[in-house]
């Protein structure tokens, strides 16, 4: 048969394919790359960049946020340099991922690409691109708006020399960041997707088979929503870690703690209604479900033990960069620990024999820290004992040298009914600063302690 030169790219493509809506053409456009990402095996880097867009929003339009930086601040008198300093640092991690994902394309896919463009995008989408026929594929994109990160950090950085950056100037920056994310139809698909298959496929086995094992579709659908959901937490949690560990700036990990809140929240709701729903509607699995009911109940007290409890001491005037270093960490210990109790938990509902150590690497059990937990409390208990018996021989401030050291290793890994108590009495006895006050509450203090003891000890029974 004689060899037919291919003069017209669009041949390759089917009658059938002609007849899709624009909107379907661009989904099957979108869907390619996403291919071509996959092959790339930089799926991973994706999840990444698009974790950063999608903090940056947070960092942008939290009012939790925005309380917590200007609780002692008239509207007047705030200093936006934090958020600018923020948009900054995250606009460096954006640009080298861009550039990580800006691959090296072979001729034949170019000529793909502006098939796509002249033909396809130009004819058949709604809204016209003026540009576009220099922009031939996502990838171009991505290099547009690389260009446009250097430019936007070199102004941040001139913005951030002066004295005072006010309300206004911080809006303008927004709305100008926000104008050319808006003229990227890449990234504002992948922004549009709250779930995209191969980013949020899960291959952890124990996890898998119990998903295919659900004969009911709606169970099934929610308990994937769910372990999405959980991994997607886990894998936030990486990379605050990892931007804490590199980088000297800890602004940085600050638009990726507010996003994994926000993706907690989603967690939660998510928990409350469908999933929850879902397994009550199930007779058999209506009988085992208290532990799964204690456990949704203490994550949102983990939820509060974060937000409540650890954040907002990162912005309070006395915290110094090694504190504020050791709040992070704190929420990124206190998070693993709960959302990972909660996917084991849910997994040992389908298959009992599960257990978190073969779902996760150096998984440690909030019951096997509990047992180390325990030995730390009673040497505390112990040595305020000892204070009581031996009152010239210890000092009270060695008492709060004990008490300090148990807050910085091991309060997280109580639960939040004792942790939050921890913490009050802790607040009382700073404040009765050694004066005859001390010894009463250090008393209630040692009575707290035997109870918390008494407690781990019938939990473990």
């Amino acid at each position: 048969m004689e060899k037919k030169e291919v003069e017209n790219i669009g041949e390759f493509f089917s009658q059938e394919s002609r007849a899709l809506t624009p909107e379907k053409k661009w989904e099957d456009i979108f869907s390619g790359w996403l291919d071509k990402i996959d092959q790339e095996k930089m799926m991973l880097n994706l999840f990444e960049l698009k974790l950063w867009f999608e903090s940056i929003e947070e960092f942008n339009s939290s009012t939790y946020l925005e309380n917590l930086a200007f609780k002692r601040h008239a509207p007047g008198e705030r200093n936006y340099e934090f958020y600018v300093f923020g948009l900054q640092q995250a606009a460096a991690r954006i640009t080298a991922l861009l550039k990580e994902l800006d691959f090296k394309k072979d001729t034949y896919f170019l000529n793909f690409e502006e098939y796509v463009v002249e033909k396809m995008l130009e004819q058949n989408m709604e809204k016209s691109f003026p540009s576009i026929k220099e922009l031939y594929s996502p990838e171009s994109w991505f290099y547009s708006f690389r260009i446009f990160l250097q430019n936007f950090r070199n102004l941040l950085s001139e913005i951030l020399r002066l004295d005072q950056i006010s309300q206004r100037a911080y809006l303008s920056i927004k709305k100008l960041y926000h104008r050319e994310l808006l003229g990227n139809p890449v990234l504002v698909s992948l922004l549009k997707k709250q779930f995209i298959s191969k980013m949020d496929k899960i291959y952890q086995p124990d996890i898998s088979s119990v998903i295919a094992a659900c004969k009911d579709k709606n169970i099934r659908k929610n308990l994937g929503i769910f372990f999405i959901l959980s991994f997607r937490l886990l894998k936030i949690n990486n990379f605050i870690e990892l931007n804490l560990d590199k980088s000297k700036y800890l602004e940085i990990t600050i638009p990726l703690v507010v996003s994994l809140k926000k993706n907690m929240e989603d967690l939660i709701a998510f928990n409350d209604s469908a999933l929850w729903q879902s397994l009550q509607a199930d007779p058999e699995l209506k009988k085992k479900l208290a532990p799964i009911g204690d456990l949704f109940k203490c994550f949102k007290m983990e939820y509060k033990k974060i937000w409540e409890g650890e954040l907002p001491f990162y912005f309070d005037s006395e915290s110094n960069k090694l504190k504020k270093r050791q709040m992070i960490q704190n929420i990124v210990v206190t998070a693993e620990v709960a959302v990972q109790e909660l996917i084991e938990t849910v997994t040992r509902l389908f298959k009992p024999g599960v257990s978190g150590n073969s779902i996760f690497e150096n998984y440690i059990s909030r019951r096997q820290k509990s047992i180390e937990v325990k030995k730390k409390l009673i040497r505390l208990h112990t040595k305020i004992n000892d204070y009581f018996t031996h009152k010239d021989d210890i000092a009270p401030s060695e008492i709060f040298f004990d008490i300090n050291q148990f807050m910085e290793s091991d309060l997280n890994y109580l639960l939040y009914k004792d942790w939050n108590e921890f913490l009050s009495f802790y607040d009382n006895l700073n404040r009765t600063n050694f004066s005859a006050e001390f010894e009463p509450t250090l008393r209630a203090f040692h009575s707290y302690l035997t109870r918390v003891l008494k407690e781990i000890v019938s939990e473990k029974k």
